[in-house]
């Protein structure tokens, strides 16, 4: 009866083969598929701020960071200038520096290829501030 239904034994063994090859090749690559694909590693900031004529640390600036979704955390410099942010799971992110007495700086930090074997991505950011006082100075005039 099977011989009549598929009168090639050599096409229904290719068929079989195919048919199972299929069911492999799809097995593999759900396998292989990493089922993290939207996770993202945490970053983590650290932002030096100086005075850019000086060069002393800036005490007391507001730092604000604002991620890709515009969720924004705001800390204030310690006296080494320095202010840490926690995890943020962001790859797209824009820091704004604003002090009185200071030109406000802003900067924009983008991680374009995260390396995923890391648990928490590091980022050093220096922003220098520049006083306000120094607009009315020429330096060109001796």
């Amino acid at each position: 009866m099977l011989f009549t239904i598929f009168p090639y034994r050599g096409s229904l063994l290719k068929a079989k083969i195919f048919f199972l090859l299929v069911l492999i090749s799809f097995f593999l690559t759900s396998c292989l598929q990493d089922d993290d694909s939207d996770a993202r590693i945490p970053v983590r900031y650290t932002v030096i701020v100086t005075d850019k004529i000086t060069g002393k640390a800036v005490d007391k600036a507001k730092v604000e960071l604002t991620n890709e979704v515009q969720s924004a955390q705001s800390l204030s410099t310690n006296s080494s200038g320095m202010v840490i942010f926690p995890s943020e799971e962001s790859y797209v992110n824009q820091i704004v520096v604003t002090k009185d007495g200071y030109f406000p700086k802003d900067t924009v930090d983008v991680i374009s290829n995260p390396d995923t074997a890391l648990s928490v991505i590091l980022r050093s950011i220096s922003i220098f501030l520049v006083p306000t006082d120094t607009a009315s100075v020429d330096s060109t005039k001796k």
